[in-house]
């Protein structure tokens, strides 16, 4: 099962930015360039958020670009996690069920399940501000897992943490990607991240241009000028 891009043309306001990828399901990709280039255009537009006024934008060899975001097979992460600060860590998470879900005895179980594949469970009755940092970008990688989407879509999620902190955090989503079969398309403008990740590169320049290389070859030819 593959997403694919042919030629997308992303439109934001007076900007608009092309792509041209394809990824197989399981595997990653990383929008990498730097900031105001068109990364998190890209992303929004293949959520649905933003219009492809060109090309297409295909999953399971299905068409998606004009479907609902709600029905596309992405759950988005922006860079805020977006937490109700008057809902429990468990509360927050039992929203990626609905809106009107109810903490009844079959969500709780699904809610505890995730809480413990995040590390979490103890801290399921506090408040997002009576827990650290990483605890709530965990708690919002948890409610977008649950929502059962094949696709996560990373947009600087982890930017607040440091390096070591944040590498603990993308340690655990490729556990849990690798277990569910799931990608991650992570937006990002630091190429350690990029590296930590692995996967395929869609390199951005300023201009609103995009290159797409497979894992190696992007390393390969670039390797030298990211870590001079």
């Amino acid at each position: 099962m593959f997403l694919s891009a042919s030629k997308c043309q992303i439109k934001n306001g007076e900007f608009s930015v092309q792509c041209d990828f394809s990824v197989e399901i399981g595997n990653h990709l990383s929008l990498f360039g730097p900031s105001g280039s068109g990364k998190s255009s890209v992303l929004l537009g293949l959520a649905g958020f933003l219009p492809i006024i060109n090309g297409d934008l295909v999953y399971d060899d299905k068409s998606i670009s004009k479907i609902e975001p709600k029905d596309r097979p992405f759950d988005l992460l922006f860079q805020e996690n977006n937490l109700f600060p008057h809902l429990t860590v468990s509360r927050n998470i039992l929203l990626g069920l609905g809106a009107k879900a109810k903490m009844d005895l079959q969500n709780s179980h699904i809610v505890n399940e995730i809480l413990d594949l995040v590390g979490l469970y103890k801290e399921r009755n506090r408040l997002p501000q009576d827990i650290s940092g990483g605890q709530r970008s965990r708690a919002a990688i948890a409610r977008s897992l649950i929502r059962k989407k094949p696709i996560l879509l990373l947009d600087e999620p982890f930017a607040a943490l440091d390096f070591e902190l944040k590498n603990e955090i993308l340690a655990l989503l490729l556990r849990i990607t690798r277990k569910d079969n799931l990608s991650i398309i992570l937006v990002s403008h630091d190429p350690r991240d990029v590296q930590y990740l692995g996967g395929d590169v869609i390199l951005f320049s300023e201009n609103g241009q995009t290159d797409f290389y497979k894992n190696k070859r992007f390393w390969s030819k670039f390797s030298y000028k990211l870590h001079s």
